[in-house]
């Protein structure tokens, strides 16, 4: 192999793409990205529900137990 000019590292050739240096993330990492909206709302009202849900279905059994001692007493 018949070379005109000898191999260049990365930093040495011309027209990189790709910067050299490196890219650091972690200075952004825990930063709050504030173009995305809140999602607590979904969470707040899925929340509610559950308890209402459990709060119902706890009355609704207590009542039938209560009823089914009513009956066979």
């Amino acid at each position: 192999m018949n070379q005109k000019s000898p191999l260049n590292n990365r930093s040495e050739r011309k027209g990189n793409l790709v910067p050299i240096e490196a890219y650091d993330n972690t200075s952004r990492a825990y930063s709050k990205d504030s173009s995305e909206r809140p999602q607590t709302r979904f969470s707040a009202y899925l929340t509610v529900a559950v308890i209402v849900f459990l709060v119902v279905f706890f009355i609704g059994i207590y009542d039938l137990v209560v009823e089914t001692w009513v009956r066979l007493k």
